[in-house]
């Protein structure tokens, strides 16, 4: 019988000899492209820079040093040539379909986010493609115009509380997000910013209610969905099931997914004929659909859970980013204020969208903030058929992973002059606008591109708007820079500010 050094000794040998050997055996010929440290032997170099939060920027330094096609694991290639955008993700891209990473990051159901499948994501992306048509977003819009009037409300004492020490509006902008998704999604708002904090109710599968923090169990669980989805499908859900569970960011991932069954299960207590106007009215009607399709309770908790992700984290995260480079831009910030301030008749201060949707100064600073800091800035893992295919001129063999990374096409200097300057004029410029209209692209292209971006551009038109009609917005540290987080999305960190009701200075 062998002692346990010797079988820690053969473990060990197989943990590091079986990758090695595969390397140098190559035999998908991949070992041709550069490798990002030792990322062609091992998953080891993402998950450590995943872990820091920091894996988006690895990747982009890692494209500036060894060129547009970089191997960042054994079996994933990054391209950071913009032609492959349209190759990988493109309505053409047929044959390539989302990563197996999705599997592993994926809960016993699938949503319209993380499934795999084409045919599953059509008859869900069915169900509520109506609902962020530009007709179907209009009618959220008073939902949205009660969320942003909260906020100012907000912004309003958080300004009488701490004068010029400023305050960190990250989390109220993101409870601002929470707000306003509730009531599109559920007809009924979490009240964060009229309550002055994230708590909401949650509920286990078999009934029991109890007290969460919403963005603390969003991020946690997020970022512990990211950091096994690295592990590979089968292992990952072993350990969820046997040994992770127990985990914090497990738990936290639990709040959230028991937040969704709060809201469902009250929203499900409503009559049919005095239910609010929102987006789960669809659900369920598509679930009542005689001979239709009826999705499992696990199912409608996933489709949640996806709708709540991203219209907190997304809005939320480009509206912060926003507010920062107009703080840290203040001619930018001026001459959104004369922009705008027709949109706003006396005394009101939540404008329509129809008032402010054709401002071209307020979607070319809306549009910048997306470009140089895209909610999204990782390359979003995508796997070749079996047959392979080309992408950016080469012959990629089958069932290897590839991806663009958002990030480093939209700070390519070659795409757009000076990438890492907020500069909201460029979208008016003959020469830039092409590269940007074509490759600027924070929601993603394609067939599995963000659903929600009309719903974004709403949102984010009323709010900023209305923020920079009734406010004049400084940082507290004029030359403090807003740090960047990878949860799996690119989220802001603290962004402290001070603000001025404008009634009291000199524009």
């Amino acid at each position: 019988m062998l002692s346990i050094p010797t079988l820690l000794a053969f473990v060990v040998l197989c943990a590091v000899g079986i990758p090695v050997t595969r390397y140098f055996l190559d035999p998908k010929g991949l070992r041709k492209y550069p490798s990002a440290g030792l990322s062609g032997i091992t998953s080891l170099w993402s998950m450590w820079h995943n872990r820091k939060m920091k894996r988006f920027m690895a990747i982009h330094e890692a494209h500036q040093r060894l060129g547009p096609i970089v191997r960042v694991e054994p079996n994933h290639l990054s391209f950071s040539s913009p032609e492959a955008f349209s190759d990988i993700y493109s309505h053409s891209a047929t044959d390539i379909l989302k990563d197996v990473f999705y599997d592993a990051i994926a809960g016993p159901f699938r949503s319209s986010g993380n499934t795999r499948s084409r045919e599953e994501h059509t008859r869900k992306r069915r169900t509520i493609a109506s609902s962020f048509s530009p007709k179907g977003v209009a009618e959220y819009e008073g939902y949205v115009i009660k969320a942003v009037q909260s906020l100012l409300d907000r912004l309003e004492k958080l300004q009488a509380q701490c004068g010029d020490n400023g305050f960190n509006a990250t989390p109220w902008i993101h409870m601002f997000t929470f707000d306003a998704i509730g009531d599109v999604v559920f007809g009924n708002s979490f009240n964060f910013l009229e309550n002055g904090n994230d708590t909401c109710t949650a509920e286990t599968p078999e009934g029991k209610q109890y007290q969460v923090e919403a963005i603390a169990s969003f991020l946690g669980g997020v970022k512990f969905a990211n950091n096994v989805g690295y592990l590979g499908t089968d292992l990952a859900k072993w350990l969820k099931k046997n040994i992770l569970y127990c985990s914090y960011g497990a738990k936290m991932g639990a709040n959230f997914s028991n937040m969704s069954i709060y809201r469902i299960r009250r929203r499900e207590e409503i009559p049919e004929e005095t239910a609010p106007h929102d987006i789960w009215s669809r659900v369920m009607a598509a679930n009542r659909k005689p001979g239709g399709y009826v999705m499992p309770f696990g199912e409608l908790i996933a489709e949640s859970n996806s709708l709540l992700n991203a219209g907190n984290d997304t809005i939320g995260s480009a509206l912060t980013s926003l507010m920062y480079h107009l703080a840290r831009n203040q001619a930018a910030q001026k001459k959104l204020q004369e922009e705008i301030i027709s949109a706003f008749p006396p005394g009101v201060q939540v404008c329509s969208n129809d008032a402010v949707k054709d401002i071209q100064y307020l979607r070319n600073c809306i549009d910048e903030a997306l470009r140089e800091r895209p909610p999204v800035g990782i390359g979003l893992p995508r796997i070749t058929p079996p047959q392979g295919c080309v992408i950016a001129g080469q012959k990629i063999p089958g069932n290897t992973t590839v991806s663009v990374p958002t990030w480093s096409v939209h700070h390519d200097p070659d795409l757009f002059p000076d990438p890492f300057e907020f500069k909201p004029e460029r979208w008016t410029d003959e020469k830039q606008l092409p590269a940007l209209k074509k490759f600027s692209l924070p929601f993603s292209t394609g067939g599995r591109a963000c659903v929600g971006r009309n719903l974004a551009y709403m949102e984010l038109q009323i709010a900023v708007a209305s923020i920079f009609n009734q406010f004049h917005v400084e940082l507290v540290d004029p030359n403090a820079e807003l740090d960047t987080l990878e949860w799996f999305n690119s989220s802001p960190g603290e962004l402290w500010v001070k603000v001025t009701p404008r009634l009291s200075i000199a524009l």
